[in-house]
């Protein structure tokens, strides 16, 4: 009993010594408690998740009488889309969507009016670029949601006019018919004064006719500027575009006759004529009612058909897509975490005492480190690209991932030194700021937290609010994905910024981390 009483009385001075010990380091107490709640908190007030509003370009045909007007295809799309400009040009549109100036190319088809009107949905191309295979699903639904808002768009604008139309067209055919026959009837008995009073019954049911425009020809000849107006008389086969101009010629033919058995000396040929005329109106806007009768309902309730193209030069696979990411956050943790530990275990083992004496200068102890990590991260991110990439087999068995690389490799061996460089930079800064390794690893593993939530690792910079992003863009990481995505997914060359951001960021935690550890090393 006693010894067991020795030996937890042994244990518990331990416990006493490691409570001292984190208790008389102020720095590390403060980042293990406010570290990680303060990373939330920016990130509970800084995130804003995906706005949903997207900027896009409407291609429309040269010809047709199409809207040319920007707030026309706006009221179409709704607030979620904005409409930055009208085009012809459907190549420069899309050399904007590869450049990334826009989020969508929307092309309004030539041929709409035909297709709708030989009952089958227009199909509307709608061009995105994008290799994030999160957000690419998400803008191949946009495309669903933006073409059903231009369906209930085009059918409010033609329900509001066929609700302007008056009685029934089929029942109106029917008694014109009737009534042809009729004055038909009193031509052949030479009874001119009765077939002009039913010639004269039969205006009546050609104005009502002429409103009651069938509810697809009302589409078809609607404000909406997706629809393209028709172009005349089409000498063709009756088509449901025409409904209007049929009707039209109906009431005028009907006119011709009435006006022809109204005269004082009415022409017997003439007005069999004009009965003929009118016979053949009759049947073409029968044919045109019967059309409508036969066309598909879907056609009818969404005229329009997304077609989704994704223009980017792959469609990556959540691997592929998060593997250069990956790649960076790994070189900037175990950059920032060597150069940390580092130059904090020079001083707990007192080397930095001999090299106060010898002619050994800061600057040259620094630079020493620097080639060194350099040497051995980029040896790391060789063998780690080699995994990632190439189609690596032993045995018949895969090792690596199959990660693409479309861009220039020298390219993105100066972004990867860069990191390297811009990471070293930060790790020595957060030694000078160390008083114990625990504490430098604390900051090491709230750098690394912090890149998680704002590096746009897994959520995009655009999400975050403007104020808080600042803090992205003081992490390496931040540039090193957005680098790596366009030169390994896209093949292209990252925005100069981004490079120059680097460079810049290593600079800057090069120069302060040389201006702190040249003044402990003076002061010492």
């Amino acid at each position: 009993m006693k010894d067991l009483l020795k030996r937890f009385t042994r244990a518990g001075a331990f416990v006493a010594k490691e409570i001292n010990e984190v208790r008389r380091q102020p720095r590390l107490v403060l980042s293990l408690i406010f570290g990680p709640f303060l990373i939330l908190l920016l990130f509970g007030i800084g995130y804003q998740g995906e706005s949903g509003h997207l900027t896009g370009i409407f291609v429309v045909p040269e010809k047709g009488g199409y809207s040319q007007k920007v707030e026309d295809y706006q009221k179409l799309v709704g607030d979620q889309l904005q409409v930055t400009r009208l085009t012809t040009d459907q190549a420069g549109a899309l050399a904007d969507l590869r450049n990334q100036l826009v989020d969508l190319v929307v092309v309004v088809p030539e041929n709409i009016e035909e297709q709708i009107g030989a009952g089958s949905q227009a199909r509307v191309p709608i061009y995105f670029n994008e290799v994030d295979p999160v957000r690419r699903s998400w803008l191949t639904y946009l495309t669903y949601v933006y073409i059903g808002e231009i369906n209930k768009q085009t059918l409010a604008a033609a329900a509001g006019q066929g609700q302007e139309n008056a009685g029934d067209i089929h029942a109106a055919l029917v008694r014109m018919r009737n009534s042809l026959a009729t004055v038909e009837d009193h031509l052949q008995r030479n009874e001119m004064d009765q077939a002009g009073q039913q010639a004269q019954g039969m205006q009546g049911e050609s104005s009502n006719i002429q409103l009651g425009v069938l509810l697809l020809a009302s589409l078809l000849s609607s404000n909406s500027p997706m629809i393209k107006p028709p172009d005349g008389q089409n000498a063709g086969p009756t088509n449901l575009a025409e409904g209007s101009n049929v009707s039209k010629r109906l009431a005028a033919d009907v006119q011709a006759l009435n006006d022809e058995l109204s005269s004082s000396n009415p022409d017997r040929e003439r007005a069999r004529q004009r009965v003929t005329r009118v016979r053949e109106d009759i049947d073409a806007m029968d044919s045109l009612t019967q059309q409508f009768q036969k066309i598909n309902p879907l056609v009818l309730a969404a005229p329009f058909y997304p077609e989704a193209h994704n223009t980017a030069p792959l469609s990556p696979g959540f691997t592929s897509f998060y593997a250069p990411g990956v790649l960076v956050l790994l070189l900037q943790h175990i950059a920032i975490t060597l150069a940390a530990l580092s130059m904090v275990r020079e001083r707990i083992l007192g080397t930095v005492e001999l090299f106060r004496v010898s002619p050994v200068k800061p600057g040259e102890i620094m630079a020493g480190k620097y080639i060194s990590f350099t040497i051995l991260l980029s040896l790391i991110a060789g063998v780690l690209l080699l995994m990632m990439s190439n189609e690596l087999t032993i045995g018949g068995v895969r090792l690596s991932l199959g990660v693409p690389i479309l861009g220039d490799y020298l390219l993105l061996a100066v972004t990867l030194l860069l990191v390297v460089f811009a990471s070293v930079g930060l790790g020595f800064f957060i030694s000078t700021i160390s008083k114990s390794e625990s504490q430098a690893v604390q900051l090491s593993m709230l750098v690394l937290l912090g890149s998680v939530f704002f590096s746009g690792f897994f959520l995009r910079l655009e999400t975050i609010w403007p104020p808080i992003r600042s803090v992205s863009y003081s992490l390496p990481v931040t540039y090193g994905i957005s680098s790596l995505q366009v030169i390994m997914l896209r093949g292209g060359t990252p925005a100069w910024w981004l490079l120059l951001g680097l460079a810049g960021l290593g600079v800057f935690f090069l120069l302060i981390s040389y201006i702190l550890f040249s003044r402990q090393f003076r002061r010492g």
